[in-house]
This record gives structure tokens, sequence and C-alpha cells, in this order.
């Protein structure tokens, strides 16, 4: 199986600061990329060799990407499954479309999961009034209502606490089309997530599991190695290897799990691509998702990553930048500051993030909370 060696060039369906790490570590092995985006200011523009500013449903655009790319892939889920279809039909694209409708699809994704065995959350799915009110008392209060597609960082999601939650948002969903998954709300031990890779040979690596914690449903800050037993950490492994393997699946897979208070795993979500719990690796590890990614739809083999340092990532988002003061943030020894460009701030937009490493857990802790304290977040 032949590999596709620098100077070739690496088309990505997605402009932001995913498709932006990714452009930096293939241009830094010797790729050419190429971006496709709707924004002309996204993070990747700056980067990238060549920028494609067109929405996503351009045929054209596509047709331009295609005839510029050796290989393509995209940078995030909720891209329509359709223009990678396009995309497909004259080109490669990894990881596909097959795995894209099935992860942008929360009803999709549990019922593709259940059927290869792999445990997830009681849920039942429902699209109107009625139909909802009988999934939510079939499971028991509380629950958490989220819509089957456009549904990252919170959005989309509802806890129901109490019935008179539910007769609210009953209220608001009597009618329509609208397709909901409602889920049996855990009382977790933790949440961890695990990014694993498979190559075009079928070889299978993963990275060290992390410790996700989050905040209003956005990720806050993720811990590596997660604070849990050798024991959970290797069956989290495990795993996330399996999921990938069973999709056969060329690329970066993060799948997001719960922890029960008994110990239980359980799949949350999938995402087919680099993830913000792994941004740690552009620090910490010997090759980073992105890299990873790079070697992957290229088909070179990517080699086991190795923890350098126990880490954490904290999420920068729009509200901590007035308090954000990197001159201070620079000093900090262990502390790195990796800012995305975006140029529209919003209060809860993902605008950058802020990598720890220590000598111990402890030593991370310690400095992950000086950082909160100076971005508003302790």
């Amino acid at each position: 199986m032949s590999a596709l060696l620098p100077p070739a060039t690496i088309g990505i369906i997605g402009g932001g600061q995913l498709g932006m790490m990714t452009v930096r570590e293939a241009q830094r092995m010797g790729y050419r990329t190429v971006v496709w985006d709707p924004d002309p200011d996204c993070p990747a523009s700056r980067l990238t060799d060549d920028t494609i500013f067109a929405p996503f449903n351009d045929r054209n655009a596509a047709t331009i990407l295609v005839e510029n790319s050796d290989v393509v892939t995209y940078e995030f889920e909720n891209v329509d499954s359709a223009t990678v279809e396009r995309v497909e039909e004259t080109t490669t694209v990894f990881p596909g479309s097959g795995i894209l409708k099935i992860a942008q699809h929360r009803k999709k994704e549990k019922e593709e999961l259940q059927k290869r065995g792999f445990p997830v959350v009681r849920h039942a799915v429902a699209q109107i009034g009625n139909e909802i009110s009988q999934a939510i008392s079939g499971i028991e209060l509380p629950v958490v209502v989220k819509t089957t597609t456009a549904g990252y960082d919170g959005k989309g999601q509802t806890v129901l606490r109490s019935q008179n939650e539910v007769d609210e948002f009953l209220k608001l969903h009597t009618n329509g089309s609208r397709e909901f998954v409602a889920e049996q709300f855990l009382d977790l031990q933790c949440e961890l997530s695990c990014i694993a890779v498979r190559t075009k040979a079928g070889e299978v690596v993963a990275y060290p599991v992390s410790e996700n914690m989050h905040r209003n449903n956005i990720l806050h800050r993720t811990i590596v190695p997660a604070r849990v037993s050798d024991k959970l950490a290797k069956q989290a492994l495990e795993l996330g290897a399996s999921i990938i393997e069973s999709f056969e699946m060329v690329g970066v897979l993060c799948v997001e799990m719960f922890v029960t208070k008994d110990g239980a795993l359980l799949v949350n979500e999938l995402a087919p691509r680099p993830h913000n719990s792994g941004h740690y690796t552009l620090d910490a590890t010997t090759c980073s998702q992105f890299e990873a990614l790079v070697r992957a739809v290229c088909g070179l083999p990517v080699p086991t990553p190795k923890l350098l340092s126990p880490c954490a990532m904290v999420n920068v988002l729009g509200k901590h930048l007035e308090r954000l003061d990197v001159s201070r943030l620079s000093r900090q020894p262990g502390v790195k500051l990796h800012l995305y460009g975006k140029k529209r701030v919003e209060p809860n937009r993902k605008m950058g993030h802020i990598t720890v490493l220590g000598e111990s857990g402890a030593e991370v802790d310690k400095l992950v909370k000086e950082v909160e304290t100076m971005i508003g977040e302790a």
C-alpha cells in the first residue's frame, strides 16, 4: 500500500481551529493544504496554501477542492454528509461519509453502537409531544433530552429534573418534526475520552485516556492521565480501539465515555476527527493528534504516542479574553497559550486553549488553579 508523500496536497473541509492545527502539522511535514470554509476569516485561512471561500453546499467549490487535493479529510462532523459524498465521487476522503452520517445523528449513533455490541446510555427516541412524554416516563426523571442532530458544546440539550420542567418542555414541542433522544440522567464518577487512530494499513494506536470536566455543557478542562484506576484506563483504551476497528475507520476518532458510580463504562458520543480533549497532545506527547491525522490519511504509519509529562488543557472562551493577561501567563513555567485568531468573539465561543505541564499531577493541578484564577474561572 503506497503512501502519499510530500509535497502532496491535503484538502480539508472546514477551516476552524482543528483545521488550522492540522494545516500546521501538515506543512511542518512538507505537505501542501487547501481548506474549504464559508468564512473568509476562518483560523486556517491564515496558514493554508489555498482557501476556497464558499458555502459547504456549493458544488463548484467541491469540484475545486477535488481538483486541487490528493486526499481529503474534514475537521468537524456537522458538515452535510451529502457534501462529503459529492467529494468522495472523485477523490478519497478519510474518514469518509459513512462514519460521518452516524456520528452526526444521535439516534443512528446509539443504534449502530448497540448493534455492534458497545455499551450506551439507556435512552428512547421521540418526535412529537406524546412520544416525548412517553419516552421520558419510560426512563424516569431526571432525563437529558437532546436533539438528534446539530448538537455540540451543549447545544440542543435540556436536562429535565421535575414534572413541571417536563410540562414546560412539552409546551414548546407539542407539534413539529424535530426528533429527540431522551437519555437517562446518570450520577457519574467522571467523564473520559479516548482518542484512537487507525491507519490505511489497519493499524490502531490510542492516546492516553483523558478525564474531562465540563462547565455549562462546554469542555472546560482535560486532565491527563485520567484520575482513574489502571484497570479502568485500560478498559477505556480497549473500548476506543475496538470501536475504531469495528467501523474500519481511517483517521482520528474520539470516543467520549461516561463512568458510572459503580465503574461501568458507557459510550456517550463519537467524533470522527481531532477533538478538543486531545489538544494537549500538541505539547505533551511525542506525536500530536493532528500529526496522527495527517499520517493516517496519507498512508504513513502512526507511532504509538508517548506522554511526556502529566498535563492538563483549559479552554479559553470569549468571556475569558478580557481577563487574559498574556504577558503574565507567558511567565508561568510549564504553561503554553494557544490562541486561534478568531475575530468574532462570543462569551462561550472557543477562542484558544492553555496547556499546563508539570512533574506530577499535583503540580499540574496547582498550576491549573492559578490559570483558572487568571481567566476568571476559579
